[in-house]
């Protein structure tokens, strides 16, 4: 069975300095009509679980609605979020605890001042009260790190604080690369993101929490186990686009369309979940055929890197010098 990762809404209640623009451009929520759509065809597509983000996808206008429905049509569901809510949304999930598997809370930082650098003053503390609230009510939880210039001393610490939090685990992400977050002094260069990740595999083998790191780590393989690509997650963006995946969707430019099968409102989420495999069968050929013209360079191992430029989701990127990130 796969899982759904469906952006809610773009609007949030932050604006973090290293979130794309497009995901907080406050410009719409996802309809119950595509919401529907999705509940009476996600099983006949393999779909089982539903996992919600956003923007903060807790601040859609019928959240609480959508959560019912989801759990009366027989599906699991979990989210991300800043945590600013929580205190208020809880009781949400208590009700419907049999159904829910777990909330992602996003700390950027093992200490305060440093992830409120990133998404505002106050914004740590309720992450911590949020994180209190589920050890009280025995609600599962976990935590997301984006790693940047800004935060990448913290990893230790912050497996440390998963640990006397009571976490269900830590993840750790690589920043996806855009011109603003270059310009904003954010980005790690290839050779800082190998380190770090060499520190949080070590940490991996001797920390009491699961940690892990999201898709974009350097990869010796050309073929990177990815969930999209092996087809075990689907993309579901507020406009109702069906999408190769949620990090691609939020970039957008002359070329954002590159990666939408198909709209929940023209067409129905079993031909649109068709042309996803289709594509992903496309993207691997593509890719073979690169690597077997030895056009698969260092930077391309690491795969966000490689998608972006693949699709051009970013203007100029695509036929930007490889060593031009190097240098960041």
């Amino acid at each position: 069975m796969a899982r759904l990762v469906i952006e809610l809404t773009n609007r949030c209640n932050l604006r973090c300095q290293h979130c794309f623009e497009e995901r907080h451009a406050a410009t719409g929520d996802l309809s119950l009509e595509v919401i529907a759509k999705v509940l009476r065809e996600g099983k006949g597509c393999g779909i089982d679980h539903l996992a919600f983000t956003g923007g903060e996808p807790t601040i859609h206008h019928q959240f609480p609605e959508i959560v019912r429905q989801v759990c009366a049509a027989g599906y699991k569901f979990s989210f991300v979020s800043n945590g600013v809510n929580f205190p208020h949304l809880y009781p949400l999930l208590l009700l419907h605890r049999r159904s829910f598997t777990g909330v992602t809370f996003s700390l950027d930082g093992a200490c305060e001042q440093t992830h409120d650098r990133l998404r505002g003053k106050g914004s740590y503390r309720r992450v911590m009260q949020a994180a209190s609230v589920c050890v009280l009510k025995d609600l599962p939880f976990t935590f997301n790190m984006v790693l940047t210039a800004q935060n990448r001393c913290e990893v230790g610490e912050m497996v440390r604080l998963a640990e006397r939090l009571g976490s269900g685990g830590v993840r750790f992400g690589h920043l996806m690369f855009t011109p603003e977050t270059s310009m904003r002094g954010l980005d790690l260069s290839p050779q800082e993101r190998r380190e770090v990740e060499a520190e949080i595999w070590r940490l991996q083998e001797i920390a009491a929490v699961p940690v892990g790191m999201a898709p974009g780590y350097f990869s010796a393989s050309p073929f990177f186990p990815c969930a999209p690509l092996e087809l075990k997650e689907f993309n579901l963006d507020y406009r109702g686009n069906l999408t190769l995946c949620c990090q691609l969707s939020g970039h957008s430019g002359a070329n954002q369309e590159t990666d939408v099968m198909g709209n929940l409102h023209e067409v129905s989420l079993a031909e649109a979940c068709e042309r996803f495999r289709q594509r992903v069968a496309t993207y691997l050929s593509d890719k073979h055929e690169q690597v077997s013209r030895g056009k698969f360079s260092e930077l391309d191992h690491f795969p966000c890197w490689y998608c972006v430029r693949y699709l051009g989701k970013v203007p100029g990127l695509k036929n930007m010098p490889q060593h031009t990130w190097a240098q960041a």
